[in-house]
């Protein structure tokens, strides 16, 4: 991560995985590098640079994994060390630009680099320079997508082989029964997003199932299941439920596509001036979920007075 700023980001997506991917991508960028730029012609020179550009854009979203998000360790604002404070979520159709745009703007230093390695490789008895440097862009190619894959790899056995083994945190075990019977009931069918979160919902765990009852249950998903837009939103069904004076509210968190987390709360209601409940007395007297027979679900509408 680099020393200020840095991003955070899931396993590559599907087509980065291909090894025909890979095999597409050093062809072209061992083609490209077959070609001597300073002896083109001034409209062969800006048409090999656009397609330089076009190939590093392209490229670019192709390998960048969803959900990348651009951040900066915690720790520069006096938060706790290990942590990551995300600061936007980067698309694949901004970094293709950004990238091809950086690509286009330092062609002539990059030029003159590859015009230096040519002459050096040559002054060195080196015949057929450029096909070197067409080898060496091949091989980090395929370097890089083999060390992606093997990454890729290791996380998923990582979230396999420790998913239900205790930890500092309690560990990831099987869901509270209670808790995934909400799950299932703020899934109503007709919402977007509801199927591609029912399919995470078969491989749904819990963290900190030896905690004993909280009032947020956060979960965890396969990485390899499907996932929603918006990435970071509040559910729009939420379940009422009440306890005595007191209006609990549970929502449902999604965060990067997936299902995060469950909370209980107070519903808004409960904190207006003449609200009588004791707050800290209300939420101190749940010990844990209600059953889904106590529940009144609301679904939030694109007009709230409707």
């Amino acid at each position: 991560m680099p020393q200020n700023f840095g991003w955070s980001a899931d396993a590559p997506p599907p087509l980065a995985a291909s090894p025909w991917f890979a095999a597409a991508s050093a062809a072209a960028i061992g083609g490209l590098s077959l070609i001597e730029p300073r002896g083109l012609g001034s409209g062969a020179k800006a048409a090999y640079r656009i397609t330089t550009a076009a190939l590093t854009g392209a490229y670019t979203a192709a390998t960048l994994p969803p959900g990348t998000t651009a951040g900066m360790p915690a720790r520069y604002t006096d938060g706790p060390r290990g942590q990551f404070i995300p600061l936007a979520t980067i698309g694949r159709g901004s970094a293709a630009l950004a990238t091809g745009g950086l690509a286009l703007g330092l062609a002539e230093p990059l030029e003159a680099l590859d015009a230096r390695l040519t002459d050096w490789l040559t002054e060195r008895g080196v015949s057929r320079p450029r096909w070197w440097l067409a080898g060496v862009g091949v091989a980090m190619v395929a370097a890089g997508w083999a060390s992606d894959r093997a990454e890729a790899r290791g996380l998923q056995r990582t979230v396999l082989q420790h998913a239900g083994a205790p930890g500092e945190d309690g560990g990831h075990g099987p869901v509270d029964p209670a808790i995934a019977a909400i799950l299932d009931a703020l899934l109503k069918p007709g919402i977007p997003g509801a199927e591609a979160l029912r399919i995470q919902l078969e491989t749904v765990e819990q963290q900190d199932v030896d905690a004993g009852f909280m009032t947020d249950a956060y979960l965890v998903v396969h990485p390899d299941t499907p996932r929603v837009t918006p990435r970071t939103q509040v559910w729009p069904v939420k379940a009422r439920f009440q306890r005595g004076n007191a209006l609990f509210e549970i929502e449902l968190q999604i965060h990067e596509g997936r299902v995060e987390s469950l909370s209980l709360m107070l519903a808004d209601e409960m904190y207006g001036p003449d609200s009588e409940v004791d707050h800290v007395a209300a939420i101190s007297a749940l010990t844990a979920w209600p059953e889904t027979e106590e529940l009144e679900f609301v679904a939030e509408s694109a007009d709230p007075l409707s």
